[in-house]
Order: structure tokens, then C-alpha cells, then sequence
């Protein structure tokens, strides 16, 4: 059975299908004609096609319909429903068939060009899709090597197939606002559509993904232009519409992701003081992802494992997940000896890089086993010199979890544990410290710039990449030790953050940086509100 990350199916709910054909044909928002040429590039279950056949508002248009799919039983049910629709002035056409093939030889223009893209990673992609997906970027004048997820291609194929005034109205990643990759995707929709609309949810559309999605409308009409974005709290809110309208701020050289709509351009400009008078993160220190092993599974391990292959000798102290780390602001060699009472893998396995021969025979089973078990049929095993060797093993003095919920924070790695990917390295340059800077990135001000740098998934996940991290503003403090007590004491008593950042601000923002308590409120204020956008809080 193909999984839902390899064909990228996530049905679109029937409330945002009604919604954007509502609105499409409102003559408040958009222009269509009488008669109508209209494109569902993955038709999936039809639900855009039932309510495009079921809307009142386009009953007086003739329409052209025509659909694509590449699932042969999906395409089956829509074919059933526009034949059987009792709608006059409808004609129909479908094809069964990748859009991906479909498009590079269709020539048509739309009028609307409407649906829900699949998401598709880079990795889940085959060969020729990938190149057809390079040929589009290619077209547009993008770089292919931008080139994530399939749904780019989707988008920009759209709208390329759209006429002088067409319209698409399609459901999106939220990444498209966010992600650097998506950059020239967002400029590239600002140079060919007039008008853009941006809908973005306080609640998970698709559940069980983390996934958080938006719905995107524009036009190539020249009658009306601007970047409009709005929120709704609830899908429901949808049927009203109750939407939130959101600030327009794009024409930005600094914090220019389109996520930032939810602040005003009085708010952005307050911030682009700090970020242009602070030091960062890259400014302190050096900064390298963690260890990747290419099978984890494989080479971290526990005591058992390690005791029953007689390989512990090779191996060497890792922290393989986030949840291993104790909320705190420093892991110590207690917290690791915890780990390992509780029988977590914790152990890394470090082999030289030499050939198999000359290792005892216990290591040696334990390498024929992960050959049975084909670890070293993977990429980045066969690549290697000995598949079992793993490089780049050494432990830093601080560490960042690239991927975070509530808040992030840079510990003190005081057990000089290696870590895998899941962590950033840090190593301090001269003249710093590694607990002053633990100590001095959790205040509320750098908790705002990782909001609005990285980027945030369905459940509240807050990503930041190496390049978004190293960035990151911090007003530096020389801390006292009294101070970073205090402060690892509070998050291991699992004292609110509230609490917390009054009293990390009260160090770093009051008496470092001398700011009003106007600005801490501000600072405060502005915090709350990208934070309860991204965990999704409606107050």
C-alpha cells in the first residue's frame, strides 16, 4: 500500500472547498466571466468539483471542467459525479494520468485553476518527476535546485497555465509563508498575480499530520492588486466568514517571511532595532549539526546490546532524541547516568576507519549483523570508505534542539555527550562563555527572533535551521552563578515560563540592556501573541 507520504494525499475538508468557491465567485472579490474554463490538477476525492457543481454562485456560468488524476479508483468517483450532476451549461473532461505528464504537454488556458497540490517530499520523489518538477522551476525562470516538494511545481504550473485574468485558488503547506526555500516562490507569485489572499487557521485542517496548511487565492486581473492575509480561529468560522484580518508586511529587508502578518509594521519596526544593534548567536560561537549516523537503529544503542555483542569498549556516551534531555539548562553526567539506569540508547557505537578484518570477532558479529540486516545497503553507509565508520564524533560545550514546542534553549553540555542531527553543536569563540550564553539566549526578546526566523508545523513544533539559528539576536550577559543556578533550578522544577522569562528579563532586558518597562511590556506583548499563533491559543 502507497503511504500518504508518497502519493501526498490529504483530502481537503468540504467547509474550505465551499469557502473558496464561494468567494471565487463573488463579484466583491473576483471577476469570472459567463463561460469558464476550470482545472483541478489532482482531483483526489472531487470535493472541489461537488462544491464548484453544487455552488449557487456559479449556477448561471457555463463551465468547461476539466480534471486530472493519477489514481484510476479516485478518477472513477468524480467522473461519476459530473455525469450525473443535473447542471446545465457543464462540460467534462478528465485524465488519468500524473498532472506532472499531464502539463507538460497541455497548452490550455484557465479561467480557475482550482484544488489541493500533494505533498510530496523531495525524497519520495522518482526520477522523472523530479526532472519534470526542475523543467517547471526552470520555465519560471526558478532554480531547480530549490526544489523540496512536489507542490511547487504544482503552484507555479498553475499559474503559468492561468489566462490574463485567471484565477487559482489553491490549499498549501503553511512552509510557502515561512520556509527560505519558498523565498523566490513568494516573489515569484508578487511578480505574476495582481491580487494574493493568504487564509491561515488557528487549528489543524488535516489531522494526524504535521502539517499546518493555508489556503492561497490570487489573480492575474490587473483591476485589483495588494497581499491580503487573514486567520480564522475556527474551520467553522469559515461558514460566516468570521476572518481576522491580518497586517500586510512584505516589502521587507529584514524578518520578511509572510508569517509575520500576524504583527503590525509598527511592532516589525520596533524589532528591527534590536536585530540590527545586537550581536548573534554566530557572533559567540561556531555552530555544526550534530553526528549523523545514517542508521540509528543500528549504531546507538543500550547497555544490554552493548554488554551482549561485548562491543561497550567502542562505544561512546550520545544523546539520540530531545526527549532524553531533562529540562534544564545544562545536562549533567547524573542526568546521563539516569539515561542509562532506564535502559535508553545511549551508547554510540565508534569504530575506526579500517577494514573489517582487523577488529575482534565480537565487533565483528555485530557488523555482520547490520549486513543482514542490509544497514549497509543505505545511501550514506555505501558511500563510506567502511560503511560502519562514523565521522565528525566529538562533544561540544553547548547544544541546541534544532526542533522545540513550548520554547527553545541552549544547554551546557557539562557531560560532554556527542549528540546526533537532532542537535546543533555549539563551540564558543574567544572571549565567551558557554553558560553565559545558555543563560543569556532564554530571554523573551531572542525567544520573539526564533519565533519569527524559524519556522513552526502542526502541533506547535518551532524549527530552526542551522543558518536560522546562527542568526539569532542575543543581548549577551556575563551570568553569574548564582543566576545560572537559579535559572536551571526553575526549569527543572518545571516553573512556568511566565515565571521564568520575568525573571531571565529582569537580568537581560532591564538591567543589561536598560530597557523601559514600556518595552518589556511591548516585548512581552509581542511574544504572547506569535507564540499563541503557533501553538494555536484562541483567547
Amino acid at each position: 500500500m502507497i503511504s500518504k507520504k508518497e502519493n501526498g494525499s490529504y483530502y481537503t475538508p468540504d467547509i474550505i472547498a465551499d469557502f473558496i468557491i464561494k468567494r471565487v465567485f463573488d463579484k466583491q472579490h473576483y471577476s469570472l466571466p459567463k463561460k469558464i474554463k476550470v482545472l483541478e490538477p489532482s482531483v483526489g476525492d472531487g470535493v472541489f468539483v461537488r462544491a464548484l457543481l453544487d455552488s449557487k454562485s456559479s449556477s448561471a456560468r457555463e463551465i468547461f471542467l476539466e480534471v486530472v488524476e493519477r489514481e484510476a479508483e479516485e478518477l472513477a468517483k468524480v467522473v461519476t459525479i459530473a455525469k450525473t450532476h443535473k447542471r446545465k451549461g457543464l462540460s467534462f473532461a478528465s485524465h488519468e494520468q500524473d498532472y506532472l505528464d499531464f502539463e507538460k504537454n497541455n497548452q490550455e488556458k484557465y479561467d480557475l485553476i482550482v484544488g489541493n497540490p500533494p505533498y510530496i517530499k523531495k525524497n519520495h520523489l522518482t526520477k522523472k518527476q523530479l526532472e519534470l518538477c526542475e523543467k517547471i522551476h526552470s520555465k519560471a525562470g526558478l532554480s531547480d535546485k530549490k526544489i523540496k516538494n512536489i507542490w511547487t511545481a504544482f503552484l507555479i504550473s498553475a499559474v503559468d497555465a492561468l489566462n490574463d485574468n485567471g484565477i487559482i485558488c489553491y490549499v498549501l503547506p503553511a512552509e510557502l509563508l515561512q520556509v527560505s526555500y519558498a523565498k523566490e516562490l513568494r516573489d515569484y507569485l508578487r511578480k505574476t498575480l495582481h491580487k494574493i489572499e493568504i487564509f491561515a487557521f488557528n487549528e489543524l485542517v488535516f489531522q494526524g499530520i504535521e502539517q499546518d496548511v493555508i489556503i492561497v487565492m490570487g489573480t492575474k486581473s490587473p483591476t485589483t492588486s495588494g497581499v491580503s492575509f487573514f486567520q480564522a480561529n475556527k474551520l467553522t468560522d469559515l461558514k460566516k466568514p468570521d476572518l481576522i484580518p491580518g497586517n500586510t508586511n512584505i516589502d521587507r529587508n529584514t524578518l520578511d517571511k509572510w508569517t509575520n502578518y500576524i504583527l503590525s509594521q509598527e511592532e516589525l519596526s520596533f524589532l528591527d532595532k534590536f536585530k540590527d544593534g545586537l550581536k548573534a548567536i554566530k557572533d559567540y560561537s561556531n555552530v555544526q549539526v550534530g553526528i549523523v549516523t545514517a542508521a540509528n537503529d543500528f549504531f546507538i544503542i543500550d547497555k544490554a546490546i552493548a554488554d551482549k555483542f561485548s562491543i561497550a569498549k567502542y562505544c561512546k556516551p550520545i544523546l539520540q532524541k530531545s526527549s532524553f534531555v531533562p529540562a534544564s539548562l545544562s545536562i549533567t553526567q547524573d542526568d546521563f547516568t539516569a539515561l542509562k539506569k532506564r535502559n535508553k540508547p545511549v551508547l554510540l557505537l565508534a569504530l575506526e576507519d579500517k577494514s573489517i578484518d582487523s577488529f575482534p570477532k565480537a565487533v565483528k558479529a555485530y557488523i555482520k549483523k547490520g549486513e543482514d540486516e542490509k544497514i549497509n545497503k543505505g545511501y550514506k553507509c555505501v558511500i563510506r570508505n567502511n560503511w560502519f565508520y562514523v565521522s565528525s564524533i566529538w562533544a561540544s560545550e553547548g547544544l541546541f534542539i534544532k526542533r522545540s514546542n513550548l520554547f527553545p534553549r541552549v544547554i551546557v553540555n557539562e557531560a560532554k555527550l556527542n549528540v546526533t542531527d537532532a542537535f546543533y553543536r555549539i563551540s564558543m569563540k574567544d572571549g565567551y562563555e558557554i553558560k553565559s550564553l545558555a543563560f543569556s539566549f532564554l530571554n523573551t526578546l531572542s525567544l520573539i527572533f526564533t519565533e519569527l526566523e524559524g519556522r513552526y508545523y502542526g502541533g506547535g513544533v518551532l524549527e530552526l535551521i542551522p543558518s536560522e539559528f546562527k542568526g539569532i539576536p542575543v543581548p549577551y550577559v556575563k551570568v553569574k552563578t548564582s543566576d545560572f543556578a537559579k535559572l536551571d533550578s526553575m526549569l527543572r522544577d518545571k516553573e512556568p515560563i511566565d515565571s521564568i522569562l520575568n525573571f531571565t528579563d529582569g537580568v537581560i532586558l532591564r538591567d543589561h540592556l536598560k530597557l523601559s518597562k514600556k518595552d518589556i511590556l511591548k516585548i512581552t506583548t509581542i511574544y504572547r501573541k506569535l507564540v499563541d499563533r503557533r501553538l494555536k491559543i484562541v483567547k
